[in-house]
């Protein structure tokens, strides 16, 4: 009965107790061993491992990006410059969750769908981990308050400064000077492997104009950097750096006060001018009009502002007049003629009798030269080749275009460049048509008619030629046959540059020198010869140029053109009881250069003037082209070409002006 009872065992419960500890010692004993092997493991044997991890955390190897090189102008004018800005970037790396944080940033700064949709696109390039990405450019001091505030939200987003390109001009060089805009995936993909590595820490490049011909050159070397990033990816020290080389500057033989004076000159007009110092070939100004602001492109233009340029059908801001292709119309006629000296069908005496209109032998349709005196049943009369240039007679040329033939047309033409692009670095030129009987097989799969060359004589048809193509056909002419090609770099960082010249133009040889000087005076006729007891034997660009200014200090060298827009009669356009729309009007031309006959002062610049619709070239684009070779003469090297003649000695003369 006394074992019943019994309440405890404690022999039983020592024995279980003592099981309890032992097992509880090997447990705890097991633990601190392998604390001790993982301790061992991690500060010992992996500590170069968990070192360079450690290391990468809070250590980035980053990009430097170089200084884009600046262009000026001749004068030292900035024509593009790098100016500071502010923007966010993100760390992917660093970021939890990217949608949550742009969802954050979208309530703190403006986001619309074009940054988020860009910012996919910079993520998809090559790019380095832990290197920062744009997200948005160009924050405001409040945007960057409102960032800094919300910073601990915001782990993986920081404020980055940066220079970015700035066109002091916009509009005025948009096309020449061109732009810069972000790298894309299919130009990063035609970047060598060296080149992409030198684009590692930069987001745009040349895309237009000398930007693009001359990235090389403004890009620089990339530099690179060892900082110290906390969590949030803010660099908070740098352990490390190489320098980037920055970028070359250019210096243009652009003249921005001669550029803003093309551009006034054009007025409302849509069209082009290119003028080119004919003692160098530096292409002194090139306007396109209507322009665009190429500051939009820098950081990303947004799909409204672009869509606003692309679809305006009529003033076509992003298409460049100047290096694109038109029927040149009367302005080839001084070349034409020139081929006709050379190649004896034509000499000083030559003369026809203008009816008013031209007939092939055996054909019925006529090509009408219209004139004043057509509406009394005449043409210009007895025409030599002198009157021929200065009162623009098609039918001389008509008849002169046949007798060639377009063979010899085409192979005297393409010694000043039309058909070919002379620039030396304006390669996005295009070249035109100068059409052969080959071009027409090749590119129509028709054979060459007779009626096609005497289009051709007159600038209209197949032909066709760019403002470029006629400023440095009219600057051969200007230097009697020398052929100075167009070339925009002037210098790289003060050094003259002298371009690379792979194949050379040679110089247009004629069988007379006396040439020159015969097409010289026919084309300052153009300007000068005044009224005579002839029924409007004048110059065409006498009323609009040299009797609107009775005192110009220079004589100037011109033609006129005018080309079809449209196939409208000269009765339906003279009609006052019919209205032609201003887009289906001709387009006005003028070709140009001065100072013209002048025993002491060689030619200068020659001038090019397109007016898009200005329907007539002597009193459209005439005064254009004399506003601008104004402003550089008399404005610019401010001459006084009267005292000259007077006082001074020719080589005193052309030593200051090429100083």
């Amino acid at each position: 009965m006394a074992g019943k009872w019994q309440l405890k065992d404690h022999e039983a419960e020592q024995r279980l107790f003592n099981h309890r500890l032992m097992l509880a010692a090997v447990l705890i004993f097991l633990l601190f061993t392998a604390l001790i092997f993982k301790v061992f493991n991690l500060q010992i044997s992996q500590y170069e491992y968990f070192s360079a991890r450690s290391d990468g955390n809070r250590l980035h190897s980053q990009y430097v990006p170089p200084a884009r090189g600046l262009i000026f102008d001749r004068n030292g004018k900035l024509l593009a410059d790098n100016q500071p800005i502010f923007n966010l970037m993100v760390v992917t790396e660093q970021v939890v969750d990217l949608d949550q944080t742009l969802q954050t940033l979208s309530t703190l700064i403006s986001l619309t769908d074009d940054d988020i949709e860009q910012f996919h696109n910079r993520m998809r390039r090559n790019r380095v981990p832990f290197a920062s990405v744009p997200l948005r450019y160009v924050l405001t001091e409040e945007e960057k308050s409102a960032i800094a505030v919300n910073g601990h939200l915001l782990a993986g987003i920081a404020i980055e400064p940066q220079f970015v390109r700035s066109y002091p001009l916009a509009a005025l060089t948009a096309h020449s000077i061109g732009y810069v805009s972000e790298i894309n995936r299919e130009e990063l993909d035609q970047l060598s492997d060296a080149d992409r590595e030198n684009y590692g820490g930069t987001n745009h490049i040349g895309k237009t104009g000398i930007e693009r011909t001359y990235e090389d050159l403004l890009h620089g070397t990339v530099g690179y950097e060892i900082v110290e990033k906390n969590n949030r990816g803010q660099v908070m020290r740098r352990l490390d750096r190489t320098d980037p080389v920055a970028g070359k500057n250019l210096t243009l033989h652009m003249d921005s006060q001669l550029q803003i004076a093309a551009e006034a000159a054009l007025g409302e007009f849509r069209g082009a001018v290119v003028a080119i110092d004919t003692t160098t070939g530096g292409v002194l100004a090139m306007v396109s009009k209507p322009g665009f602001n190429p500051n939009l492109f820098v950081t990303g233009i947004s799909s409204k502002d672009y869509n606003v340029l692309v679809t305006d059908e009529v003033n076509t801001p992003l298409f460049d007049r100047t290096t694109n292709p038109y029927p040149p119309g009367s302005t080839i006629k001084p070349f034409l003629g020139l081929g006709g000296l050379h190649n004896g069908l034509v000499d000083y005496e030559f003369a026809i009798e203008d009816p008013g209109y031209f007939r092939l032998p055996g054909v019925s349709y006529r090509w009408g030269d219209y004139t004043l005196r057509t509406a009394i049943g005449g043409g210009h009369g007895h025409t030599d080749l002198l009157k021929s240039i200065y009162q623009s007679c098609d039918t001389f040329f008509y008849d002169l275009g046949n007798r060639m033939g377009i063979d010899v047309i085409h192979d005297f033409m393409s010694m000043f460049g039309f058909g070919e692009n002379f620039a030396l670095d304006i390669a996005y030129a295009r070249t035109g048509v100068l059409p052969s009987r080959e071009w027409k097989m090749s590119s129509r799969g028709e054979p060459w008619y007779p009626g096609d060359t005497i289009n051709s004589s007159i600038g209209q048809g197949y032909m066709w030629a760019t403002p470029l193509q006629l400023a440095t056909a009219v600057s051969i002419i200007a230097n009697q046959g020398r052929v100075v090609q167009p070339r925009m770099l002037k210098s790289i960082d003060g050094v003259e540059y002298a371009p690379p010249i792979e194949n050379s133009v040679p110089d247009v040889m004629v069988n007379d020198p006396d040439y020159w000087r015969y097409m010289e005076e026919a084309m300052t006729m153009v300007v000068h010869r005044p009224y005579s007891d002839v029924f409007r034997d004048y110059g065409t660009a006498f009323e609009a140029i040299a009797m609107a200014d009775r005192d110009m200090p220079y004589k100037m060298a011109g033609k006129s053109g005018s080309a079809q827009v449209v196939g409208i009669s000269q009765e339906i356009l003279s009609s006052t009881d019919i209205v032609v729309s201003d887009l289906n009007k001709d387009h006005g031309l003028f070709i140009s250069f001065a100072p013209a006959q002048n025993p002491h002062i060689e030619p200068q610049i020659a001038v090019a003037v397109f007016v898009e619709n200005g329907e007539h070239g002597s009193s459209i684009a005439g005064p254009i082209a004399k506003q601008v070779i104004d402003a550089y003469l008399l404005d610019i090297l401010e001459l006084d070409f009267v005292a000259m003649e007077q006082n001074a000695e020719p080589e005193t003369l052309l030593s200051d002006i090429n100083e």
